[in-house]
């Protein structure tokens, strides 16, 4: 049951100054108890995370330093101090400082028995996306977004943090996207969903995975919802920044993103979230309850969490006075969700999981798109689930993996306006059997050859509309795949020789059967090099593709007739025009190339630099050719979509072809006067190109007084679009609605104790409003974060376990820079809601209390 947000919105100010009074008042240091811990052989800098959360407290660490060595098995009861000392045996760590549940590692200049040259010549670094094979260095571009991260930024919702991300554009299908469909059907807010969409493809041509399993697609768009998995469950994001069908199959163009959830989490936690706008409306309350076992045989996990979000309209905001006052910016939602997670080790060889997520959304708004209309009422709701059983077994030096999974969702929208009652309904679903295994193939003088071999099938459907109405379509598609990958290390690994330490080749392909469209096979090829200690290049060059989506093949084909003058023609007559589904189109399909590298000075071992330069050659996308129709017969770019004089036995084909046939040409239908017919239904015409730099820079210090931590992401964008091959070729990075052409992210972190303090600095580079005439500037947006936190100490009972947090976004309160073009299709909206948002300053408390 949700509380006033009258009383929550008081309580909020009086906790907020009580926070800020209370900051530099308390702290005590955790009592030694002795704890089970389970926590497997792996990277120290994995094997550390593990400890953290097994202990319940902070840990500060050089990510970087820990990746270079391997922790051992340590499963027993311990103390703290004894289980770290078995953790560190083997680094170059020591405690630095350590205060009420947080213990700051420093780097000493002591060496453990195992070296960099040791690590380099068996990689201990454990990468879940990416790769089938364990425990292998990845030859793509990556980037992991772990939970102090997330804890840092102070976001509320995981869209939050990904709409952030320097690589994801926040245009597409979200919650503040606003007035910008007329432009981009992309960009809309159908279901009020939070969705991935790196580099600006679209949010179906990123790949998303939970856990690393395939969730099911959202409405029509076919991306994937991420609103629904609760943050507090977040263990970290992998994100692979390159093409990756040859391992995953479809839609993985852009990139592949790969949330995955806490599992290994001994101990239970809740939080409560109050926060709200300073400038009124989007008062939010979350509620979040975590708790887990975890033994030597095996975990059970369950989070389960209520959200309630208040709306945001424009009369809400001196920026939007000039829309209608009811119109929602910011739409109000409820949303349930649980998480489930076991595992269990059923004999020393084989072990079996389960995990299961289940959420809903309720989602109500208010669309006005002139104050002189009448406004449109909206509801609908969102539920969703994705469940997979995995059997995992070790046969020898080899592991077997095999995953059962299933997912669905549903869209019901309910839409009232005077004298109009509408409902629409989309389901999507998926199926899913996968086997796969991976291990050393052979040893030779260079070092071992490693593989990995998998297939399976799935099964996704989608229907939208009612049963029982004539424009409801379904579809439903049977994926067969065989996919391999090998990973060869050219030339043994040696620090000793001086500009060729190490070199690996990286080979996959993998072939898909689709039951609708047919086959495609998608090849890629990777290489790291190690010229020097602490240098890594990396270079790969792929095939990736996406599937035509089941609303462009399966939605309901139409047929309309017009008099010719409406499509440009002058000679007289009348033309028909085809719409709807298409079911001979093609996947789109693109080449990706990367080269980047990573520097980590011997010297600076805290310090990680990043540079990657990709490009993404993007052929065959699906769109509807015709825009604008009236122009359809008389502009020659539209001449490879016109059928000129078509007989009477063609229209009668295209007529029996229709689901409907509506004649708007205000005569009867007479097949002599029909001169043209406009294809206008879904096909393959317009090819993209992505060419870029994604640059990243992270580093800690250790001060007199506690610790330091910098990190940088930014990324250069320039995308071009040939609509149809008889067009020339335009930018569409940097214009408005469209993916920027710069975007950054940098922040602090500052820790000393129980004590932390984080400040970040978002910047949107400038854009052009090319809805106008002429075309106008966009200025560039810059806003801050800050984020405040304190753990309690253990030794006040009352208190132990407890954490606060403030966290405040748009700190400054910067209203979005004007663009005129919104407001001609959505009175009042004069700014691009895909990357800038009129929220405004948002300020929100955490409290947080561990066991």
């Amino acid at each position: 049951m949700s509380v006033s947000r009258t009383t929550l919105r008081n309580h909020v100010s009086v906790c907020t100054l009580s926070l800020a009074l209370f900051l530099g008042t308390a702290g005590a240091i955790a009592a030694e108890d002795r704890k089970v811990y389970v926590i497997e052989a792996q990277s120290t800098a994995a094997a550390l995370n593990a400890f953290a959360r097994q202990s319940g407290l902070q840990l500060m660490f050089d990510y970087a330093e820990a990746a270079r060595t391997t922790a051992p098995v340590l499963k027993g009861s311990y103390t703290r101090k004894e289980a770290l000392a078995i953790l560190l045996a083997n680094t170059r760590f020591e405690v630095g400082s350590e205060d009420a549940g947080v213990i700051y590692l420093k780097v000493s200049e002591r060496q453990g028995s195992a070296g960099a040259a040791a690590v380099e010549a068996e990689p201990t670094e454990v990468i879940v996306t990416g790769s089938y094979i364990r425990n292998s260095q990845p030859t793509a571009p990556m980037r992991s977004v772990g939970r102090s991260d997330l804890d840092a930024a102070g976001y509320g919702q995981l869209g939050d943090v990904v709409r952030g991300l320097p690589e994801n554009f926040a245009g597409g299908q979200n919650p503040t996207v606003v007035g910008s469909g007329p432009t981009n059907i992309g960009n809309q807010n159908i279901t009020n969903a939070s969705t991935f969409n790196l580099r600006g493809l679209g949010t179906d041509a990123t790949l998303v995975l939970l856990n690393g399993h395939r969730l099911a697609s959202d409405s029509f768009f076919q991306g994937v919802d991420i609103s629904g998995i609760p943050l507090a469950a977040v263990q970290r994001i992998e994100i692979v920044t390159d093409g990756a069908s040859a391992l995953y199959g479809s839609d993985a163009v852009a990139g592949v993103a790969n949330i995955i959830l806490r599992k290994n989490y001994d101990g239970a936690e809740v939080s409560a979230r109050l926060g709200g706008t300073t400038q009124g409306g989007g008062f939010e309350q979350t509620y979040s309850a975590l708790i887990g076992r975890s033994s030597a045989e095996g975990h059970a996990l369950l989070n389960v969490e209520y959200s309630d979000q208040e709306g945001i309209t424009a009369g809400q905001r001196d920026f939007t006075q000039a829309a209608a006052p009811a119109s929602n910016l910011l739409r109000p939602q409820t949303r349930r969700s649980a998480f489930v997670s076991l595992g269990r080790d059923l004999t020393p060889t084989l072990s079996l999981s389960f995990d299961g997520l289940v959420s809903d959304r309720t989602v109500s708004s208010v669309d006005q798109y002139l104050k002189d209309y009448d406004a449109y009422y909206i509801t609908s709701y969102n539920p969703n689930y994705n469940l997979a059983w995995t059997l995992d077994m070790d046969i020898g030096d080899w592991g077997l993996k095999a995953t059962a999974g299933l997912a669905g969702s549903r869209n019901s929208v309910w839409t009232r306006a005077p004298g109009y009652v509408g409902q629409s309904n989309f389901r999507n679903g998926i199926e899913y059997l996968e086997v796969v295994a991976d291990g050393p193939i052979v040893s030779g003088p260079t070092g071992t050859i490693k593989g990995a071999i998998g297939g399976g099938r799935r099964t996704e459907s989608f229907a939208n509309g009612l049963a029982s109405r004539r424009n409801f379509y379904q579809g439903e598609r049977h994926v067969d795949y065989l996919f391999a990958e090998v990973l060869a290390p050219l030339i043994s690994a040696s620090e000793n020789r001086i500009g060729l330490q190490a070199l690996d080749l990286s080979l996959s392909a993998r072939t898909e059967r689709y039951s609708d469209f047919g086959s495609t096979t998608n090849p890629r090829v990777g290489l790291r090099y190690v010229p020097v200690s602490g240098l890594t290049v990396r270079t790969s060059w792929g095939k990736s593709f996406k599937a035509p989506s089941f609303l462009q093949m399966y939605q309901t084909p139409l047929l309309y007739l017009y008099r010719a003058s409406a499509f440009g023609y002058t000679g007289g007559g009348t033309a028909l025009m085809t719409w709807g589904g298409n079911r001979d189109l093609r996947p789109e399909r693109a080449t990706s190339r990367t080269f980047g590298a990573e520097y980590r000075p011997e010297g600076i071992r805290s310090m990680v630099l990043s540079a990657t330069w990709f490009d993404i050659d993007y052929r065959d996308r699906v769109i509807q050719p015709i825009s604008p129709t009236s122009a359809g017969l008389s502009n020659p770019i539209f001449a490879a979509f016109v059928e000129w004089n078509p007989s009477p036995a063609r229209q009668s084909d295209l007529i029996a072809g229709a689901s409907t046939f509506t004649n708007f040409s205000g005569a009867a239908y007479n097949p002599a006067t029909v001169v043209a017919v406009q294809q206008n239904r879904y096909a393959n015409a317009t090819a993209q190109t992505v060419e870029g730099v994604d640059l990243g820079y992270r580093q800690s210090f250790a001060l007199a007084r506690g610790g330091l931590s910098a990190a940088l992401n930014a990324t250069w964008m320039d995308v071009r679009q040939q609509t149809l091959t008889t067009t020339p070729e335009f930018q569409l990075s940097g214009t408005i609605f469209n993916v920027p052409a710069f975007k950054a992210r940098a922040g602090l972190t500052w820790t000393r104790g129980a004590f932390s303090a984080a400040g970040f600095v978002n910047h949107i580079a400038e854009e052009d409003d090319t809805g106008v005439s002429p075309n106008r500037r966009i200025g560039a947006w810059t806003t801050a974060d800050a984020t405040l936190s304190w753990r309690f100490g253990d030794t006040v009972p009352a208190f132990r376990g407890v954490k606060l947090a403030l966290a405040v976004t748009n700190l400054f309160d910067q209203d979005p820079p004007i663009a005129y073009s919104p407001s001609l299709d959505f009175e009042g909206i004069s700014f691009d809601s895909t990357n800038t948002t009129v929220i405004g300053r948002t300020v929100a408390l955490t409290l947080t209390k561990s066991w």
